[in-house]
């Protein structure tokens, strides 16, 4: 910048401060010269307040001082009353001669009347009114009332009372004088104006006015008004109290005077102006200069900021330095801190400056581009890794929108329109694009975008764009392989159940029916055991291949585990069309299966319910159509059951209810845990007991344990209910001898369940008792229906240290050497040997199951016996341990601990 112009900015800058400190200086003195005034005319007007607060003060004394004057004259006419003796004449004569005296006196009497009364009766014996008319004298007798207002003349008197005694008795006279303008003028002092009002009524007023203005308030206060355009003042104060039409009210002195205009002194203007000129002199000096020093700085930090940015430079030249320092020099004000800030500044947007170029190299070596659109969408910058990703090197020519798939178009405008208008900060997006030239080859990308604001409008907006294409598939196989079946690749159930909640949406809104059925395959466990479970994962393709081609293609075919299917049909019309779809499923069984040349039968056991004939939900569908399935085996297999052809029998109504019934009993742990003790053959003694589970229902009864039983472990209740009575149990466990060994029943379901052992155990931890206490009873179709796997589980029950028996032993298939292989401690006999054991077929087969329990090392135990003979047999063949009936029967806890403590000694118990 030239120096000319630098000092004619300077010189510009100087005027503007000079003019604006003129104009400052003049409002000064005209607000200053204004508050002045002001205050003077304050203090004028106090000075006026106080001699009207004066006046006022001073003329209550002097009415009360008029009234003692009325009162002495009032004394000096009683006592020529008194003294002429005309109160002692008789009553004609008497109020005849004071008739004339009060007429003769008339005129200087001084009081508008008098009146004389009995005080005994209060009755008036005589009265005198100088005035035309006589008021009504209504309250005018009261006493200790110096004053009285007559409503009729609207006058108020001054009551004078005298006692006089004549002739034996006593007259009361009182002597009545009205208050006038003339007494009030008298008392009032010169310039102003007394009013005296009852209420807000006024009465008089020392300028005699028939009608004086209305005062502004009746009590105590300083008021300003104005009356016929001049300003007055007025204070008031009460007098007293005084009766009128009954009601006591104010008597009001209100002192009014005109406001005086007062203007000060021409010395004391002459005064005030020239300290306000010298004043504001010193300030034009003393502020002229600070303001010409601060023009020049402020102009060397504006040259500072202006070359700078007109350069950009690489580092601060020495003429922005200079510049610098001349709005700094050293002074520490305000000025000095921007000047030190700026320099700082400008070094730290040097430093931005390197460090973003040398993030453009690095973002140009990734392989995420980044780049700036317009809110519409065309290109402004990109990195290089854009024209890697796209193909696309001319970005002028470019808008995203052209290289973005038809079906992610309009998701991806959408997504932006909710940064431009503020509904999202941040959007983060996946879409697909393709790369110049390549329409057909599209690939998928991730984006992240913010948009960049200023003023309040969206100036551009920024982003990041990832090529995902790799990470998408691997999701998507990720996706498919956790909701299908990884054996047939069919839905699984998770996916199943979210088809199955939305099909029974659509049917709910739309008037339709929703079938589910249950497909369990017929004897699948023997191709299992006889020819491997590779042949068998085979069949089930094959399986899988047969049933999908009788299935609609909105019908979804899931597998649910092992060698059971669920069939979903949904958006049906009526039960008809169910009862089609079943129709071509029973066809398929007509064919066998060939693998590797070997025919296999193909049939099953199928089980359908409708939403909403036969459930309201997706759960009581899933329970209801595995129940018909459960009918369907029952029948024989190789058939298909609707749940509402089984629900209409009475057997089947029956169930259903208890099935109902039993599902909320198990929630709200209402199966009750019964006890039935064990017996020693030999000592005759109780050394443990047996768990049982019992339910009575309300309306049917106890349900026995062989009906409810099945019901759990085909609703998946079971788990649940055997851990209820399993807990119930080990709290009675903790009330028993030490001694005293307990024997739970587990069921298929708790004894595959991997976790088995470990919970188990944490059981018995919480409980503090150890694992050789508890005897777990598992049935022999159980132990033996998948060998190789129950093997495991019960090994490793056994070594945690829990004893294991083979329940039920000799009513199943049983194989020596699959038994040989479980590590059980014990056999338990069925209780149907046992009743046989009198026959000559019963006890040969109770012999050779007693002997095949001795050759493996197990204990045997009876159960079932009712009788002392067959408790004696037993004991005599070898048998180590019985229960049943003979002993007792299964009992509630409390009752079988007061059973217990009949039958063992106090000193075996804890």
């Amino acid at each position: 910048m030239e120096p000319n112009s630098h000092m004619q900015k300077h010189s510009s800058l100087r005027q503007v401060f000079s003019r604006r400190l003129l104009l400052l200086l003049g409002i000064f003195s005209l607000v200053m010269g204004i508050l002045m005034i002001l205050a003077y005319q304050q203090e004028a007007n106090k000075l006026d307040r106080e001699e009207l607060s004066g006046n006022l003060a001073h003329m209550v004394p002097r009415i009360k001082n008029q009234q003692e004057i009325w009162h002495d004259d009032a004394s000096q006419l009683f006592a020529i009353i008194k003294w002429s003796g005309m109160l002692n004449l008789n009553e004609p004569e008497r109020n005849a001669k004071l008739k004339s005296f009060f007429a003769a006196q008339a005129k200087d009497l001084g009081f508008e009347g008098v009146i004389i009364t009995d005080p005994a009766n209060g009755k008036v014996l005589f009265d005198f009114w100088s005035t035309a008319e006589r008021p009504e004298l209504a309250g005018a007798m009261e006493k200790n009332q110096p004053l009285w207002f007559s409503d009729l003349d609207t006058l108020l008197y001054m009551k004078a009372e005298m006692i006089s005694r004549a002739q034996g008795r006593n007259f009361r006279i009182i002597f009545f004088k009205s208050w006038d303008s003339a007494m009030l003028s008298r008392v009032s002092f010169p310039g102003t104006t007394a009013i005296i009002s009852l209420g807000t009524r006024p009465l008089l007023s020392s300028a005699g006015s028939p009608t004086p203005e209305v005062p502004q308030s009746a009590v105590e206060k300083y008021v300003q008004r104005v009356l016929g355009g001049i300003k007055y003042q007025e204070g008031s104060k009460i007098l007293a109290n005084v009766p009128a039409a009954g009601v006591p009210l104010p008597l009001v002195l209100t002192v009014r005077s005109p406001i005086k205009i007062h203007r000060p002194s021409p010395m004391v203007l002459t005064a005030s102006v020239g300290i306000i000129l010298m004043f504001g002199l010193i300030l034009f000096v003393v502020f002229g200069r600070w303001l010409r020093q601060l023009g020049t700085r402020l102009d060397g930090l504006t040259d500072a900021v202006m070359n700078f940015r007109n350069v950009q430079p690489s580092e601060i030249s020495n003429e922005i330095r200079s510049l610098v320092n001349l709005a700094d020099s050293d002074k520490g004000d305000q000025i000095s801190v921007m000047a030190r800030e700026l320099s700082n500044l400008m070094e730290s947007a040097i430093e931005r400056d390197t460090e973003q170029r040398a993030y453009l190299q690095t973002l140009d070596l990734l392989q995420d581009a980044v780049i700036e659109l317009a809110p519409d969408g065309r290109l402004l910058r990109a990195t290089s890794a854009w024209e890697d990703l796209t193909g696309i090197d001319d970005i002028a020519s470019c808008n995203i929108a052209d290289n973005i798939h038809a079906d992610d178009s309009a998701n991806l405008l959408e997504q932006i329109s909710a940064l431009i208008y503020q509904q999202k900060v941040q959007i983060h997006t996946r879409f697909r694009m393709f790369r110049e030239h390549e329409a057909e080859k599209y690939f998928w990308v991730e984006g992240r975008f913010a948009a960049i604001r200023g003023n309040n409008n969206i100036l551009s907006i920024r982003g990041v764009v990832r090529d995902t294409t790799t990470t998408y598939r691997q999701e998507r196989q990720i996706n498919h392989m956790a909701l299908h079946d990884a054996l047939t690749d069919l839905p699984n159930r998770v996916l199943l159940e979210d088809r199955m909640e939305s099909a029974i949406a659509r049917a709910t809104r739309n008037n339709l029916r929703v079938a589910l059925g249950f497909i369990d395959l017929d004897h699948f466990k023997q191709v299992n055991d006889n020819f491997g479970h590779k042949l068998g994962d085979r069949m089930l393709k094959e399986v899988t291949r047969r049933l999908l081609t009788a299935l609609r293609s909105s019908d979804t075919l899931s597998r649910w585990g092992g060698d059971e299917f669920v069939v979903l049909c949904p958006d049906l019309s009526s039960l008809e069309d169910a009862r089609d779809i079943t129709q071509k499923l029973s066809l398929l069984t007509s064919k066998y299966i060939k693998i590797d040349g070997t025919d296999f039968p193909f049939t099953f056991s199928a089980g359908f319910a409708v939403y909403p004939d036969d459930a309201g939900s997706s759960e009581m569908l899933l329970a209801q159509a595995d129940r018909a399935m459960f009918y369907a085996k029952s029948q024989g297999r190789n058939n298909i059951q609707f749940f509402n052809t089984i629900a209409g029998k009475e057997s089947g109504r029956l169930s259903f209810y208890i099935q109902s019934r039993l599902v909320q009993a198990v929630d709200l742990d209402h199966i009750q845990c019964w006890l039935q003790p064990i017996i020693s053959a030999q000592t005759g003694k109780v050394i443990g007991m047996e768990a049982l589970a019992r339910w009575h229902e309300p309306e049917q009864g106890w349900i026995p344990p062989s009906v409810f039983i099945p019901m759990a472990e085909s609703l998946g209740l079971i788990e649940k209910l055997g851990k209820s009575v399993w807990r119930q149990a080990l709290h009675a466990l903790t009330l028993m001898p030490d001694h005293h060994r307990l024997s739970v029943n587990l069921s298929k379901r708790q004894l595959f369940t991997n976790t088995i052992a470990q919970q188990l155990c944490d059981d018995l931890v919480q409980a503090n008792i150890n694992p050789d206490r508890i005897i777990l009873e598992i049935t022999e179709s159980i132990a033996l229906s998948d060998v190789a796997y129950a093997r495991e589980r019960i090994s490793e029950l056994d070594a945690q240290g829990f004893g294991i028996s083979i329940d039920d032993f000799g009513v199943g298939y049983s194989s020596l050497s699959q038994l040989h292989e479980i590590p059980a401690d014990e056999l338990k006999l069925d209780i149907s040997f046992v009743r046989r054991i009198h026959e000559a077929s019963g006890f040969s087969m109770t012999a050779a199951i007693i002997s095949i329990a001795k050759s493996l090392g197990m204990e045997c135990v009876g159960e079932g016996v009712e009788d002392a003979s067959t408790a004696a047999l037993l004991g005599s063949m070898g048998v180590e341990n019985l229960q049943g009936y003979h002993f007792a029967k299964p009992m509630p806890i409390d009752e079988y601990l007061l059973w217990l403590a009949a039958q063992v000694p106090e000193t075996s118990k804890k």
